[in-house]
């Protein structure tokens, strides 16, 4: 997380040290980027940098949990819009990723997707790791409609809420990288889990 000095710098300030970590992630896988091109775009000394982020990880890490926020903030959309059915929401938010993982933009979500593009198979696990059940129950709980679920006892919406994500998570990941194909497929495979998590694994007999 960022020391109390970069949090403490004015809004401008921040989000200029910010696009340009974008804009190097955006370009260059992790392994590669450069914390003195993020400096050099920045317009800030080398010594300030290290007073605002342990390390290149450490920036990493916030700027990514930003771009974890605006997808939290897009799904809580798209509960609303689906009157709470999260199976549906969860389809839409596939459908948004795949419509937007070849464009060349770094507005809005777009940042994200073209980061993780750069770094297949390693921020998969990074990304998903920044969402803790708590979190998942606050932002998106109270806009489930809980009706359509099976609830036994109190935690469970939230733990089926964590498991969900836990699913969807890698799925919508890797929809959401660039690729030539249409996504049919993969989009196909994706409602498929959806469906057979919303039905239930356990074969039902008769007693």
């Amino acid at each position: 997380m960022p020391s109390a000095t970069f949090l403490n710098l004015p809004q401008e300030k921040q989000e200029k040290l910010l696009e340009a970590a974008t804009r190097e992630f955006s370009r260059r896988s992790f392994n590669d980027a450069s914390i003195n091109q993020i400096i050099k775009d920045a317009g800030i000394p080398r010594g300030s940098f290290y007073m605002y982020f342990a390390d290149k990880t450490d920036l990493f890490r916030y700027l990514m949990s930003g771009y974890v926020d605006q997808i939290l903030s897009l799904l809580e959309e798209l509960l609303i819009r689906e009157q709470g059915d999260i199976f549906e929401a969860l389809l839409d938010l596939f459908d948004y990723v795949q419509r937007r993982r070849n464009e060349d933009h770094l507005g809005e979500t777009g940042a994200m997707l073209a980061i993780l593009g750069r770094n297949a198979g390693m921020q998969r696990s990074t990304v998903l790791e920044m969402i803790s059940p708590g979190e998942i129950m606050d932002r998106l709980g109270r806009l489930v409609n809980a009706d359509q679920l099976h609830l036994e006892q109190e935690q469970d919406l939230r733990d089926i809420l964590a498991v969900l994500l836990a699913v969807s998570g890698p799925l919508i990941y890797n929809g959401a990288l660039p690729c030539d194909t249409d996504g049919t497929a993969a989009r196909a495979h994706f409602k498929n889990v959806l469906r057979i998590l919303r039905r239930g694994m356990e074969r039902q007999t008769l007693s």
